[in-house]
């Protein structure tokens, strides 16, 4: 049909009724297919950089979610591993018990019993995930702790018959002039000997120490403290390294056997086993807030803990075993605090984890909200726009047939 004048308005306003129609019955038919309002952002012009935004800091949250789930695990595994040191140390507390026992000692074998314990203790303190050795700090490639220098140094200790100062004489102590053979082995099985004079005439146990000590080659320093940190002075003779030391007299002195020296192991408060560093684990857990969690291997209540496991590893003398017992029952003491240090690092990270958990599931449905469309809602509206575009190629159809025979039949 040509338009006329006289229809051309009414024909031009039923086409472009159809055309809008036909555009959003595709429209609604692609919603409706794909269940997303437009397949690029122009279809949704209006609610792009909300969109945007809201897909970023869905992103970040995801990351931070990431980084708490992975610090949570970390700390979970130090404290599994602080749980069983506190076991360990419970058990051992038990067994030196018995081993200062009269009636008990003889039955408990307490030095296999603490290297034992000291090789568990040893790999929790190695413990490790995703390749990472938690108890290290920074240097977490390596593990945090060397078994070998966690025992005491072998040690040459005097006994409790005499006081000792720096200026305690020799002569009053009876001694007599004579030599002191040091032997040290390192753990290469290296030696050396050296050889150290003292004269009972003029020497004290200050000058005796010093000339120990002036030998920086024969491995050992010579001190004076008391057992496991308490008591009188005694003079300890000791290994600088985690070889062996052997003392022995020549020249006709009895040093040695006046001060009642014998092997038992003393060590020093300090945490030589450490191999790692002092960087603290850190985790980002949120936009300007990051996390310093966890503990070090060389935390006070380990160093006791391995202190008292060391002195026992070494020695069945009874007041080198109450000495560590000693270092023992302050670790257990000391322990519960540092798991519960790992606990509050634990609760800290989750409250992080929680607030991200809240946002991810705001953002996703505010994203959906923007994205997507309710299906059954389209369909409906579909089939409104359907049927107004069929009511419109009717009407086009009716109107195409309009002319004046037909007005006048």
């Amino acid at each position: 049909m040509v338009s006329r004048v006289a229809t051309y308005t009414n024909h031009t306003l039923l086409s472009d009724l159809a055309l809008r129609n036909a555009s959003s019955v595709t429209d609604l038919r692609n919603q409706a297919s794909s269940g997303y309002k437009s397949r690029s952002y122009a279809g949704i012009a209006d609610s792009t950089q909300r969109l945007l935004n809201l897909e970023g800091e869905y992103t970040r949250s995801e990351q931070y979610l990431r980084n708490t789930t992975q610090s949570k695990l970390r700390l979970q595994s130090m404290e599994t591993a602080v749980d069983s040191m506190i076991t360990i140390g419970s058990n051992m507390k038990s067994l030196l018990i018995q081993a200062t026992s009269a009636d008990q000692g003889d039955d408990v074998n307490i030095k296999a019993q603490s290297r034992q314990a000291m090789e568990q203790i040893a790999n929790l303190l190695n413990t490790t995930l995703d390749g990472r050795y938690l108890f290290a700090g920074g240097r977490s490639e390596d593990a945090a702790v060397n078994l070998d220098k966690m025992y005491a140094p072998d040690n040459y200790m005097s006994d409790t018959d005499n006081i000792l100062t720096d200026t305690t004489t020799l002569a009053s102590l009876g001694i007599n002039t004579g030599q002191l053979q040091i032997t040290s082995t390192d753990i290469d099985g290296n030696s050396v000997t050296t050889t150290v004079n003292y004269d009972a005439t003029t020497d004290d146990i200050g000058d005796v120490m010093d000339a120990i000590n002036s030998v920086t080659t024969n491995g050992a320093i010579a001190s004076l403290r008391g057992l496991g940190g308490e008591g009188d002075p005694r003079l300890n003779i000791e290994n600088v390294g985690n070889g062996t030391i052997t003392i022995t007299e020549t020249g006709g002195g009895d040093f040695l056997q006046t001060l009642g020296m014998e092997k038992i192991p003393n060590p020093r408060e300090d945490a030589g086993y450490y191999e790692g560093d002092q960087q603290v684990l850190e985790a980002r857990v949120d936009e300007d807030y990051s996390v310093n969690y966890g503990v070090l291997g060389d935390n006070p209540a380990f160093q006791k803990l391995i202190q008292g496991l060391g002195i026992a590893a070494g020695t069945e003398d009874r007041d080198a075993l109450n000495a560590a017992l000693g270092f023992i029952k302050d670790a257990i003491n000391d322990l519960p605090n540092v798991q519960g240090k790992i606990g509050l690092d634990i609760a800290n990270i989750e409250r992080f984890e929680a607030r991200h958990e809240d946002f991810k599931v705001f953002a996703a449905q505010a994203i959906s909200d923007i994205e997507t469309v309710d299906v059954p809602m389209t369909l409906a509206e579909l089939s409104q726009y359907e049927t107004a575009l069929q009511a419109s190629f009717i009407s086009i159809s009716r109107a195409s047939e309009l002319s004046l025979a037909n007005y006048l039949r």
